[in-house]
């Protein structure tokens, strides 16, 4: 039975070895061409669509302020933007490129602002936290 067992990791350790291997990928030039100047054209864009968490939506302008006082004290070194889109006025902080990104901070956000959400926006790339 030891035999049998020995031989087996023999066997399996041998396979291991075997099944190492390298994998080269070729791309064609048109394909890089293509993505150079996607890259190009991209990077002269300085507005992008990115995530924001609007931690307040209201339509009236005391109960924002009084919002955003509570933000400020609460986190003070904290950047957020307001925007009256009539006939609401809402409260946005963050910018990220993903929405994963910003997970973490909405799970801390939303125990001081229970309807804390994540919203899609237009920014300027150099708002974007890195």
């Amino acid at each position: 039975m030891l035999y049998k067992f020995i031989a087996v990791c023999f066997l399996v350790v041998g396979l291991a070895y075997q099944t190492v291997g390298q994998v080269s990928i070729t791309e064609e030039a048109k394909i890089t061409q293509l993505m150079q100047h996607y890259k190009a054209e991209n990077s002269k864009k300085s507005i992008v669509r990115a995530w924001r968490i609007q931690i307040l939506t209201t339509n009236d302008r005391r109960q924002m302020e009084q919002g955003i006082e509570k933000f400020e004290l609460l986190y003070p070194n904290v950047d957020y933007k307001w925007e009256h889109n009539p006939p609401y006025y809402q409260v946005r902080t963050g910018a990220y490129e993903l929405r994963e990104d910003l997970e973490a901070e909405l799970l801390l956000l939303k125990k001081d602002f229970p309807s804390a959400i994540p919203v899609q926006a237009e920014m300027k790339k150099e708002e974007l936290v890195k």
